[in-house]
């Protein structure tokens, strides 16, 4: 049996197929290439979600860290603040009711200065300094300098005249910090002013003008 083999077309046949093998490999090449693209597209995404995450951690830890910092600064800065006691005050009459109120720096850092203010009080009028004779110079407020824990001052406000007794009064503190310090310090205290208890007829001939000799 006599088998006639074409060679040309036999060549022309194994070229067909090699190119058809080559193109299947071309196109599962670049299919790959397109996966292993896409895979570190993926990547690189996630990789920079991740940084972006680091990142939000590393700034909300610095925020939560300055907050701690301005606490601790904070209670310190507070627990160098005075303190004051304000004590019940005294009224008398004397052509108008004024009221004596004691105070004393008990704690905390020397102060500077010291404003006293009793604004907003239907029943206050103001504060008077004290004079031969008399009394003068009302004002809304008061100032005191230079003073350390122990330091004691009083102070005089004149009410209205028709304001019952005893009576709350509040007294608001504006401190300012000695040495050159730049620290201010917010207190509000409440005195209690009453009038003395009225005399015994025994006594009564005896008694002195209100702030006579004092």
């Amino acid at each position: 049996m006599n088998i006639d083999i074409d060679v040309a077309a036999w060549g022309a046949a194994l070229l067909a197929t090699g190119g058809a093998g080559v193109a299947v490999w071309q196109a599962f090449s670049a299919k790959s290439q397109a996966q292993s693209a896409k895979e570190q597209a993926i990547a690189a995404k996630e990789s920079a979600a991740t940084a972006e995450r680091q990142a939000t951690a590393a700034e909300d830890h610095l925020a939560l860290a300055r907050l701690q910092f301005q606490a601790d600064l904070d209670a310190r800065d507070e627990a160098d603040g005075p303190e004051f006691e304000v004590t019940s005050g005294m009224v008398h009459v004397h052509d108008e009711q004024y009221a004596e109120v004691p105070i004393k720096l008990l704690s905390g850092k020397p102060l500077a200065s010291v404003v006293i203010s009793v604004a907003g009080q239907p029943n206050v009028r103001g504060f008077v300094n004290r004079v031969a004779g008399g009394w003068d110079g009302m004002q809304a407020a008061v100032t005191r300098t230079d003073l350390a824990p122990g330091a004691a001052f009083t102070v005089v406000l004149m009410l209205e005249y028709k304001a019952s007794t005893p009576l709350n009064v509040r007294l608001d503190f504006e401190c300012h910090e000695g040495g050159g310090g730049p620290r201010t310090w917010l207190r509000s205290y409440s005195s209690q002013v009453s009038r003395p208890p009225e005399p015994t007829t025994e006594s009564r001939s005896r008694r002195r003008l209100p702030f006579d000799g004092r």
